[in-house]
């Protein structure tokens, strides 16, 4: 089984297990993201390397540009969109800790594996809602979460990238999205020329530095509209946006919905 390469902004609830390659671009998609695998899973999530070791289940937020570095023979996933998760009473410091961008470990023993699970899981949540089948899969991946959170024992927040200039730049860009930076700033920050720091960004991220500054402006308006009390106005500001037009016209293309909507459906879930 391979992974689609049709892959949508949102995945929804979804679980897969199979063989995936290396991804060449850093993608983003507003759930929370639960992965294991036999082997080792390197990861880039905002510019800096993040493994889930072999036998352990990583949970991330993937709204967080991020990428997988190396192909694997084999990985499990589950996918669960933040509106679903927020609405299943999870502690607070576990989803506290997902929206601050921390990589969520723990081990795969006491009950945890999630290949048995995901394999099951991939036909029933691609059923319809009203499938008796699909139900009691939800509720599974509702219980999984609770267990982990419960039993975490580590949380990573990960480490320079393994692309050296290029993770370098993609974590600076992460750091200072709110501020007024440009190219010429991230390509100082690495002592690169501009033009050749573009060429060597996008040939290790596949995406532009432009593209990936928007990337993570949106992420910290989504944390921001979803753990403050920040009027909308001065949300998009304070994720980076030069002005309101821009920040709404990017955050509903991106979102699929106005700031004000994303907030109003998630805060009540």
């Amino acid at each position: 089984m391979s992974m689609p390469d049709d892959r949508p902004e949102w995945f929804g609830l979804a679980s897969f297990r199979g063989a995936v390659p290396a991804m060449f671009a850093a993608h983003r998609h507003d759930d929370l993201e639960v992965n294991a695998s036999p082997s080792p899973l390197v990861y880039l999530i905002d510019g800096r390397q993040a493994t889930i070791p072999a036998g352990s289940l990583g949970v991330f937020w993937a709204a967080r540009p991020h990428r997988l570095v190396t192909a694997v023979d084999e990985v499990s996933w589950v996918t669960v969109p933040l509106g679903v998760a927020l609405g299943w009473s999870l502690p607070g410091g576990f989803i506290g800790s997902l929206l601050a961008g921390d990589l969520v470990l723990v081990s795969e023993q006491a009950g945890l594996a999630l290949a048995p699970r995901a394999e099951l899981w991939t036909d029933a949540l691609a059923r319809d809602p009203a499938d008796p089948e699909r139900r009691p899969a939800e509720l599974e991946v509702e219980a999984l979460l609770g267990r982990i959170a419960a039993r975490r024992t580590e949380v990573a927040p990960g480490h320079p990238g393994v692309k050296g200039a290029a993770g370098a730049m993609a974590a600076f860009i992460s750091e200072r999205a709110a501020d007024d930076i440009r190219v010429d700033d991230v390509a100082r920050h690495v002592h690169l020329h501009p033009q050749y720091a573009m060429t060597l960004f996008r040939r290790a991220l596949g995406i532009t530095v432009g593209e990936y500054l928007l990337q993570c402006r949106v992420a910290r308006a989504q944390r921001l509209l979803l753990t403050t009390d920040l009027p909308i106005a001065e949300v998009g500001f304070a994720a980076g946006f030069r002005s309101q037009s821009q920040f709404y016209a990017r955050f509903r293309d991106r979102c699929g919905e106005p700031p004000a909507a994303y907030r109003r459906r998630l805060a009540g879930a």
